[in-house]
């Protein structure tokens, strides 16, 4: 009998500690969803359904106990519609060219047909022409067609009450070749005394260019107050991406939270019931032992 009783209150205590819970070891735990959003200048929101990945791993959203969310996009290069920029240069001496000029140097009567005397104007006079070279120039002016997309690019994620921003940095320029020159106009610089023009051809050769800003964007917050509240309350998390400037488009997010199982954690009652049955345990021993010396005297 006095075995049944110790074993009894031996069976009680330890129900009363085994059932007393325990916090599991923290774990890390990841998941990525791949995203195909293109923003420009707007915003949209979007739920991600942490719940169910957690419960495949053998937790609940409950267990979270911290967060932290990475959003991955890229923003490319948007030249603006229309015409792009022409610019012009100024003309630039490319080279030189020549012509013929002339000039009158006499005129020769043709005696014949003049009067006797010479009294009569000479008729079917010969003239008598001098050349000579005059030396022009070649100008070439260049068109740069310009194609332009200089604006930085802003992103911003925001999960509960807080937000955090990056901005594509990533710079670019470049130019096309030149090419061919086409004949634009002939323009005189100057004439000589006999009338003569020095000649400028004008030309133009153009070019296209390019000058962008562009590069990844990536942004890390970690979950706060309302943030965990959120995601606690049905496993999903709501997320708001802003294209604060430009255009960009969204590749991806991955979340790292850290859960922690909890098993069982020690209670003031429990605790209270298990010194009790121990306490009994002790006592009915004392009177066993008591009740033997007694009997033996």
């Amino acid at each position: 009998m006095q075995r049944k009783i110790r074993l009894s209150l031996a069976l009680v205590a330890a129900g009363c500690i085994s059932s007393t819970p325990l916090f599991a070891a923290p774990v890390l735990l990841s998941q990525t969803f791949q995203l195909s959003n293109s923003l420009n200048r707007n915003s949209v929101s979007l739920n991600f359904d942490l719940g169910s990945f957690l419960s495949g791993q053998g937790y609940s959203s409950t267990d979270i106990v911290s967060g932290n969310a990475t959003l991955h996009g890229y923003s490319d290069v948007q030249y603006y519609g229309g015409l792009p920029n022409m610019v012009y240069s100024a003309y630039q001496v490319t080279g030189q060219t020549s012509h013929q000029a002339q000039y009158l140097l006499y005129d020769i009567p043709d005696t014949n047909d003049c009067g006797f005397f010479g009294n009569n104007p000479c008729h079917n006079g010969r003239k008598e022409f001098r050349q000579y070279v005059i030396q022009d120039t070649i100008s070439t002016q260049s068109l740069d067609w310009q194609r332009v997309d200089l604006v930085a690019d802003s992103m911003r994620l925001l999960i509960g009450d807080s937000s955090v921003s990056d901005v594509a940095e990533t710079r670019s320029s470049s130019a096309g070749n030149y090419g061919p020159a086409r004949a634009q106009d002939r323009v005189c610089k100057s004439t000589d005394r006999y009338g003569n023009c020095s000649y400028d051809y004008r030309y133009l050769r153009q070019r296209d260019t390019y000058s962008a800003i562009f590069g990844a964007l990536d942004t890390s917050l970690s979950f706060d107050a309302a943030a965990l509240k959120d995601v606690r309350s049905d496993g999903v998390l709501g997320v708001g991406v802003q294209a604060t400037a430009g255009q960009f488009k969204l590749n991806s997010i991955s979340f790292d939270v850290m859960v922690e199982k909890a098993a069982a954690v020690p209670e003031p009652a429990s605790l209270l019931l298990a010194g009790s049955a121990l306490a009994g345990l002790v006592l009915t021993t004392r009177r066993r032992r008591q009740g033997g010396v007694f009997n033996k005297a």
